[in-house]
């Protein structure tokens, strides 16, 4: 009986000191040292996602605005071949037009037309559609240039006018307002190239083949300074 006394006893020191050791492990906590990191953690990730967020979100909004003039050359070249009246005073005289588009770089314009007296070039009056860049974080017009076709390089314009002419689905270009100046190809392949985005990030070009065909990707863009 006397051992079996001190069997239980050593249980019951054993229990306590178990209870006593869990009672101060839960006692224990965070220390502010501990909270403090945890809290730096938590910024820094919570940063990061903002950050790849914003960048996803305006390489989205580039390359919509890059679609909608990629569609807004394509109107014009089915106005061009389906006669229809596109100036914005109705005039009869439009449903034998040639139609355009007219790119500025400074000021920033962008402006659908019906080329009314066939002169190549956008005049005051013939305009159908003036389409604003209005999103900043869409970026902006920031380069206007014509491919050379042997180096595949870019040739910086300040203003340029694409013009469909029925019955082809063929794309004129003119260098600037100009009548004078002969559509490009002579000395270039046909091709121009209209960059939308931020100088030094992210961009989109939108290719314009003398076929007519537009295509859209990140061929002329200039490398990303991080």
């Amino acid at each position: 009986m006397k051992n079996s006394f001190r069997k239980n006893k050593h249980d019951i020191i054993q229990q306590h000191s178990w209870f006593a050791t869990v009672e101060q492990v839960t006692k224990k906590g965070f220390t502010l040292v501990e909270l403090l990191v945890v809290i730096a953690i938590i910024a820094i990730i919570s940063s990061l996602a903002l950050f790849n967020s914003s960048k996803l979100n305006s390489a989205v909004l580039i390359s919509n605005t890059a679609y909608e003039i990629g569609l807004v050359i394509r109107d014009a070249q089915v106005s061009g071949l389906g006669a229809k009246v596109t100036s914005a005073s109705g005039d009869i005289s439009a449903t034998t037009s040639n139609q355009g588009i007219y790119f500025s770089l400074n000021p920033q314009k962008i402006i659908s037309f019906a080329d009314l007296i066939k002169d190549n070039t956008y005049n005051e009056g013939e305009e159908s559609q003036i389409y604003n860049i209005e999103n900043k974080r869409a970026g902006t017009i920031t380069k206007i240039c014509t491919i050379q076709p042997t180096t595949n390089t870019c040739t910086q314009l300040s203003e340029l006018t694409i013009v469909f002419k029925r019955p082809n689905p063929e794309a004129y270009f003119y260098p600037d307002a100009s009548s004078a100046n002969p559509h490009i190809g002579s000395g270039f392949n046909g091709t121009v190239a209209i960059n939308v985005g931020f100088e030094g990030g992210d961009c989109r070009s939108i290719i314009i083949y003398k076929t007519g065909a537009v295509q859209i990707d990140r061929s002329y863009c200039d490398p990303v300074i991080n």
